[in-house]
């Protein structure tokens, strides 16, 4: 049973951020470790933001090193740079996989992290998986868009070349087609998949993907294998709206 630490924002009714995490964890069989980064209130005409202080994230990590060892590490929305390296000092020496969803806005388009790019690339490491949809691969990269998946393709490679062990360019958002684009060092992956009607209110699917990812990694398996798996776990939750 992996120990994952996930490390995201809290929306409360769960159908993103940090509670979305926690269900797929739990759902995949994991021991998930919860620390949210921000609160936040994301209605229809309400949105506020409330970021953790650095002292609480922490002492929440180092709580949950304490209590036993972790295997996995996926990080959603971490609202500044401030944030950003309290978390880094808390992890420093944890040696397991980190699955960075680069997610700075909401699904409304509401701004939730003041993060810049060079703030996700110095995150670069041969145990670094990132999870970009379309519109964040374009942003990483300084591109007006990522709409292919010849350009998703490519956009992976050069993220890999930035010194990344792992680039899942999801492609949820594209309008045909449910290719995901897995990229490692020297090679390319299309992770085809079926695309269904989305039910209505249904959010999160990219915090599920890469939570699935980070838990299918700190299992062990290798970085393909875990993609799969989490994508297939994120199409039965399209599918069926159950984890």
């Amino acid at each position: 049973m992996p120990r994952v630490l996930l490390l995201a924002g809290h929306e409360p009714t769960g159908r993103a951020g940090l509670l979305a995490d926690l269900a797929t964890a739990r759902a995949l069989g994991a021991a998930p470790v919860a620390v949210p980064t921000v609160q936040t209130a994301q209605g229809l005409t309400t949105f506020q933001t409330e970021p953790t202080p650095p002292r609480v994230l922490r002492a929440q990590v180092a709580a949950a090193r304490e209590l036993g060892p972790l295997h996995a590490v996926k990080l959603g929305v971490v609202p500044d740079a401030l944030r950003l390296k309290a978390l880094r000092e808390a992890l420093r020496g944890v040696e397991v996989w980190w699955v960075v969803d680069p997610v700075v806005r909401s699904s409304r388009g509401q701004r939730l992290s003041r993060l810049t790019v060079r703030h996700y690339l110095a995150l670069a490491g041969p145990r670094v998986a990132l999870t970009p949809n379309l519109e964040e691969a374009a942003w990483l990269l300084g591109q007006p868009a990522v709409r292919t998946v010849e350009e998703a393709a490519e956009a992976g490679e050069r993220l890999v070349s930035l010194g990344f062990g792992a680039v899942l360019v999801k492609g949820g958002h594209r309008a045909r087609g449910a290719v995901d684009v897995l990229c490692v060092p020297g090679q390319t992956r299309l992770l085809a998949g079926t695309r269904f009607a989305r039910p209505a209110g249904l959010r999160g699917t990219g915090c599920r993907l890469a939570s699935a990812f980070a838990v299918e990694l700190g299992r062990g398996r290798p970085v393909e294998a875990a993609a799969r798996r989490a994508k297939a776990f994120v199409t039965r939750y399209v599918r069926t709206g159950v984890e």
